[in-house]
């Protein structure tokens, strides 16, 4: 195989990173408050560009005065972002793009989707992550389309700090500028220091739960396979890891990707580790001569996943959104598709959160609600995970209790599977699905309890009542004031109810 002559340095930069974050980065006080009054010259100032520049696109064409500023270039990255139509059409409901605009940044098409675990069944679905969006092409428009409107871009200007007042927020970025906005939105991503202060003032660590490592890469000399990889398995638990694996075909080639979810033990490996492990099983997985394999791009790095997520507001005037504000889920980390059906309800909150002034902590925080079809989907994050600390009796455990899952799911309608896949956790699905789970093997799953423990299980049990309660709360008639509107969507989205009515 191979590889791009920088491969070892960027993975070296990375393994660099996860040792300050493993350690503990600091949580900084990068935010801080004063009683000044004065003067906004902005509405709004977005800090991360990648994903904040949906948002930003979306409040500029209501009228908004919106400022990004990025620490970089403003530009998509050339490996694609693999996502559904039906989650692509957000883009037309506000009027970003048009259909003929939306149909340019998708480069490569195809279904099925294959899942499969090791020993077990293959389950395929239709329409799930399988338009490849190109994020260059993407973000090409939106930035053109986005300064015609009228808005505002600092490229190579990073954040550095920020004042909440009464009245405003103040920010400094990294080359010494100051602005002012009645709003600052944090697009930060996972690492964003905005989001670390907010967790350590709210809730006492900005420590995470557990981890997702993944690498891959973009390869020519694979199998033009017409379908891909959702979610597959081909080997036990390797020494104290499950791996995971997808595969999309690419514009140019076909992309693979080997990921596992991880806790902070400290026998954890770093992206070293796991990049040798892709280069060791990525050919089999493939079936494929490993001299035959030439990397276009490598892509690798490891998402933190928090519990107390969304994360909470912690001040008047600032929200962490995207990947800053934990809106995806624990087992896709898949920031974009997240933002993406978020993103009309996002727009259209904020719009009347600008409007009638509802910029206060309270407030915003109707923005960031709690989800709990996001909360079940951490008890199958928890099994996903192998345990470092204990030596596996059955190394195929996750592979069976997996392939349970989809087995079941394979005999309900094919939305259940599709829905689950695409995140969107819904309590009829879920609840049928974990019936027949018990009926079919009860013995199995009597030991994912034993190895979950009795407390995950009871977390678990909140969710799954909630997640009912939303599921009946949904159905009342949305109220016509800001934060009654706010709260509906929050019991909509909360129910897996995805788009808005």
């Amino acid at each position: 195989m191979r590889f791009p002559p920088d491969t070892q340095a960027k993975i070296a930069q990375i393994d660099r990173f996860w040792d300050q974050f493993r350690s503990g980065l600091p949580a900084g006080d990068v935010v801080t408050t004063s009683p000044e009054r004065g003067t906004a010259d902005l509405d709004v100032i977005i800090c991360g560009g990648t994903l904040g520049l949906l948002v930003g696109a979306g409040l500029q064409q209501q009228g908004y005065k919106v400022l990004i500023l990025e620490r970089g270039t403003l530009q998509g990255r050339e490996q694609e972002w693999n996502i559904s139509r039906r989650e692509l059409d957000h883009f037309l409901e506000p009027g970003l793009l048009t259909e003929e605009e939306l149909n340019q940044t998708i480069v490569t098409t195809y279904n099925p989707g294959r899942v499969g675990f090791h020993g077990g069944g293959t389950y395929w679905v239709q329409d799930v992550l399988n338009l490849g969006v190109s994020p260059k092409a993407l973000l090409a428009i939106l930035k053109v389309k986005f300064r015609q409107w009228g808005g505002q871009i600092r490229e190579h200007s990073s954040f550095s700090r920020a004042i909440v007042h009464p009245d405003r927020v103040t920010v400094w970025a990294g080359d010494g500028d100051r602005y002012s906005a009645r709003l600052l939105l944090d697009c930060m991503g996972y690492f964003s220091p905005i989001g670390r202060q907010a967790r350590q003032v709210l809730y006492g660590h900005a420590r995470p739960d557990s981890l997702v490592w993944v690498v891959g890469g973009c390869a020519q000399g694979l199998p033009a396979l017409s379908w891909g990889d959702l979610l597959y398995t081909f080997t036990p638990i390797e020494g104290g890891e499950q791996y995971f694996w997808e595969a999309f075909p690419a514009q140019d080639a076909r992309t693979t990707y080997l990921f596992t979810y991880q806790d902070f033990h400290p026998d954890r490996g770093g992206l070293g580790a796991l990049f040798q492990t892709y280069q060791r099983l990525m050919p089999q997985y493939q079936d494929s001569d490993p001299a035959t394999i030439e990397f276009l791009r490598v892509l690798g790095g490891f998402f933190p996943a928090y519990r107390t997520s969304p994360l909470g507001v912690a001040w008047d005037r600032v929200l962490s959104i995207g990947d800053s504000g934990g809106n995806q889920s624990p087992l896709s980390f898949g920031g974009f598709g997240a933002m993406v059906r978020h993103l009309p309800r996002l727009v259209l909150g904020l719009t009347e959160a600008l409007a009638g002034d509802y910029l206060t902590r309270s407030d915003l925080q109707t923005l960031q609600p709690y989800q709990p079809n996001l909360g079940v989907t951490w008890l199958f994050q928890r099994v996903m995970q192998a345990d470092k600390q204990r030596s596996e009796a059955d190394p195929n455990f996750i592979n069976r209790v997996l392939d349970l899952v989809f087995r079941e799911m394979s005999e309900l309608p094919p939305a259940v599977m599709t829905t689950f896949l695409q995140d969107v956790i819904q309590l009829p699905a879920l609840t049928q699905t974990m019936a027949r789970m018990a009926f079919a093997d009860p013995l199995l799953v009597s030991q994912v309890v034993s190895q979950v423990g009795l407390k995950s299980l009871w977390e678990w049990l909140g969710h799954y009542t909630l997640l009912g309660c939303y599921e009946l709360l949904e159905k009342l008639p949305p109220p016509s004031d800001f934060r009654g509107k706010r709260q509906w969507e929050g019991w909509s989205f909360g129910a897996g109810r995805d788009q808005l009515a």
